[in-house]
């Protein structure tokens, strides 16, 4: 049962990576979402909402405690390996990824890898892999000579938070603005998702934030280049047209513009611009629910195709007229 006052102690000021920050089933205090697996209920104990998943009790004796489930949704394929919808893995110890309804979306462990440090705070910047970590750190040239290796402390207040100058609209007299990049779209081709994290909200809560994203169609050769060019950089459906997702349809047509391919399997065109806006779609059984979904404004073509390069080269500029909801 809910307390008739509201007591909140030792409340979280962030959760870990990818896990939001919510307000508690008694709508009286912040706490950090469970996850699939969890233990949970509907008072302190809550799922995460932004995962789509609901506290189970039918394994429950006394029906006090649950057990945090995704809701039917597509499952994802993973190296083989079939991954129910809501699922959470780290393919690796630099990102940690999900299963959302069939989509696979990833945020790097290792955000600072993404983002080159100032000139002025670390000059001649590179990563280097130290010894027994995962995460590679930035090694600088010092005036003395010396080769120094950036701390993580100066990184993130001196880069990775936007500064008191920042043009970006503050929502908080107090909050420090911190977003991260959007993570690469989880499909080369047809719908897939993107993530990121932020505090750019009233609360100045970390939370974590998802948008449907379409690079190009998997059908025909229509964003393949012409004969005697490259690579094609991007361009517009023919006509205006709806999105289709987990089997329903955007309720608006419009006639987005797709990054094209490249003859040559060493170079990829990827998103340059892109804003994000919301998408109401309506399902067969009437219901009518919306969705952030990716637009691309410009799209540029390069070589570095790797996941890794791509998050670093591509998608490290701060997207200032992205929503997030």
């Amino acid at each position: 049962l809910c307390p008739y006052e509201c007591a909140c102690q030792n409340e979280p000021k962030h959760c870990p990576i990818g896990v939001s920050l919510v307000t508690d089933g008694c709508n009286c205090c912040k706490v950090c979402a469970r996850q699939v697996g969890d233990e949970c209920n509907d008072q302190e104990k809550v799922c995460d909402p932004h995962r789509n998943l609901f506290c189970d009790y039918s394994g429950s004796r006394s029906g006090d405690l649950g057990v945090c489930r995704a809701r039917s949704g597509r499952p994802c394929m993973n190296n083989g390996v079939r991954l129910s919808s809501g699922a959470e893995y780290e393919p690796s110890c630099k990102y940690r990824c999900w299963c959302i309804d069939g989509n696979e979306g990833c945020l790097p462990l290792c955000p600072h890898e993404t983002q080159v440090p100032k000139f002025s705070v670390c000059p001649n910047a590179r990563l280097v892999p130290v010894s027994g970590e995962c995460c590679d750190q930035w090694e600088c040239d010092s005036p003395t000579g010396e080769v120094v290796r950036l701390p993580m402390e100066r990184f993130w207040a001196d880069y990775r938070f936007f500064n008191k100058n920042s043009s970006q609209p503050r929502r908080h007299s107090s909050c420090v603005v911190h977003t991260s990049a959007w993570s690469p779209c989880s499909k080369t081709c047809g719908l897939g998702v993107s993530v990121r994290v932020s505090n750019d909200n009233p609360q100045c809560q970390l939370s974590r934030g998802m948008r449907l994203c379409q690079l190009r169609p998997c059908q025909g050769n229509r964003y393949s280049p012409k004969k005697g060019r490259h690579c094609l950089r991007q361009k517009r459906a023919p006509k205006r047209e709806t999105l289709t997702y987990a089997g329903c349809t955007s309720q608006r047509k419009s006639r987005p513009r797709y990054c094209g391919g490249c003859n040559n399997p060493s170079r990829c065109c990827t998103p340059k611009l892109t804003r994000t806006i919301s998408v109401r779609f309506r399902c067969p059984n009437g219901s009518i629910f919306s969705k952030n979904v990716m637009v691309i404004r410009s799209c540029q073509c390069h070589s570095n195709c790797s996941r890794s390069a791509i998050h670093r080269e591509v998608f490290q500029y701060a997207l200032h007229d992205d929503m997030l909801r």
